[in-house]
């Protein structure tokens, strides 16, 4: 911990030297939330029915001589109800990378080396072309997401980009699950980018030495001013999964052939600020709806006796897929702040023009789970060089009693988010 504040302090202490190259952007989100646990299938009766945390984070965004960087100081548990859990600090690269051309045969190349995060997918619940370190979607409290090391050179035609990439997934300082370290790869692949009238598209090819080879692609288009399609497809030769072995073996990682991921959406948006989103996706590498049940089976037996639990707890391990089910159906609605004008009623609450909601229900339709999240995001302050805002955020997981999403342990989140700039 005082060695990540050290190295943090001398980044404050620097920055006005470093304001005189660089353009300097700062950020800070300080998250309360209060979680309420449930006794699940998978995890049995939980030691407290609620915990309350708080996590703070400050960002640093730089930007000159072609460099870019993105770090984040992060303070997690810094106030816990739970007396086994202590803070913990954390000072993490996100992005450090450089950008510039150089000229091959006549042709401008662009150079992209360093740590990025590269985001080449085309929904909003889920992106299968995320294929160089997955990030979490719509997170209701503090998240920091890193990039990954990359090489990369690109060219731009009339059309759009072709892009040779090198990607090392290694370069994360934070600690994932036993899953994500196990698929961290080293690779290289090709993209094809288009831009062809209203319509957009997408080819990558990319091998690396844990998925041994994996094609996909999208496409997005928009049919008139209010609708819009997009979908996208990736297939991988090779993909690590937990395995059940049944009996009084635990679950465990193995690598698996042939994993496919399919996502198809609708948009569609008026001009009293409405947005809605609809798609569905599937998964291969999760858990079936089968194998979800005989997990629950598994576990029944062997809690029985205190000498089997460890075997029974390590089919939860199957939650650490990327995807908790197979199939999923995501709702997404969002209203634009400036929209409370439009309306006789709310007009003259000039409050409101500040208020942004927005809502998200996840939808498993083999087993009926649900998963619910509402936010409402309210800008206190706006000078353009300097902002504050206050977010509520709530997830609530239900569904069947045997459903994955009702058995998760937390059983409902609320979270107070107070995020600014300066």
């Amino acid at each position: 911990m005082k060695s990540y504040c050290a190295l943090f302090s001398s980044l404050v202490i620097t920055a006005p030297v470093l304001a005189n190259e660089f353009s300097l952007d700062w950020d800070y989100t300080l998250s309360a939330n209060t979680a309420t646990h449930r006794d699940s299938l998978l995890f049995g009766a939980p030691v407290t029915n609620t915990t309350e945390t708080a996590d703070a984070l400050l960002d640093l965004q730089l930007e000159g001589r072609g460099l870019t960087g993105l770090f984040a100081a992060k303070g997690n548990q810094i106030y816990s109800s739970d007396n086994t859990q202590s803070l913990e600090g954390e000072l993490i690269i996100q992005d450090l990378f450089w950008q510039g051309n150089v000229e091959l045969s006549g042709m401008e190349i662009d150079i992209t080396l360093g740590k990025v995060r590269l985001d080449w997918g085309v929904g909003y619940g889920y992106r299968p072309l995320d294929v160089f370190k997955p990030y979490r979607r719509n997170p209701v409290g503090i998240q920091v997401e890193e990039g990954t090391g990359v090489a990369m050179a690109s060219y731009f035609d009339m059309s759009g980009e072709w892009s040779l990439v090198y990607s090392d997934s290694s370069w994360t300082q934070q600690q994932g699950t036993s899953l994500e370290q196990a698929a961290e790869q080293q690779g290289i692949g090709l993209r094809r980018y288009a831009l062809w009238g209203d319509s957009e598209w997408q080819v990558l090819a990319y091998y690396d030495d844990v998925r041994r080879g994996l094609f996909g692609g999208s496409y997005v288009t928009v049919v008139n001013e209010a609708w819009s399609v997009h979908s996208s497809a990736l297939y991988q030769h090779k993909y690590l999964s937990y395995v059940q072995q049944g009996g009084f073996t635990p679950v465990s990682l193995q690598t698996k052939d042939d994993g496919y991921q399919v996502l198809a959406g609708l948009n569609w948006a008026n001009a009293a600020g409405n947005t809605i989103i609809l798609e569905y996706w599937y998964d291969s590498r999760s858990w079936s709806d089968a194998e979800w049940h005989n997990a629950y089976s598994q576990v029944a037996a062997l809690s029985s006796q205190a000498t089997l639990k460890p075997i029974a707890t390590s089919y939860a391990q199957g939650l650490n897929h990327a995807n908790l089910v197979q199939h999923n159906v995501m709702f997404h609605w969002s209203l634009d702040s400036s929209s409370w004008s439009q309306w006789s009623w709310s007009k003259e609450q000039l409050w409101l023009d500040r208020l942004t909601p927005t809502f998200d229900v996840l939808y498993s339709p083999q087993d009926q789970g649900v998963i619910a999240t509402q936010w409402l995001d309210y800008l206190v302050y706006d000078s353009g060089s300097a902002s504050f805002s206050a977010e509520l955020a709530a997830r609530f997981m239900t569904g069947d009693s045997d459903s994955v999403y009702a058995n998760l342990n937390d059983k409902r989140m609320i979270f107070l988010n107070l995020r600014g700039k300066f």
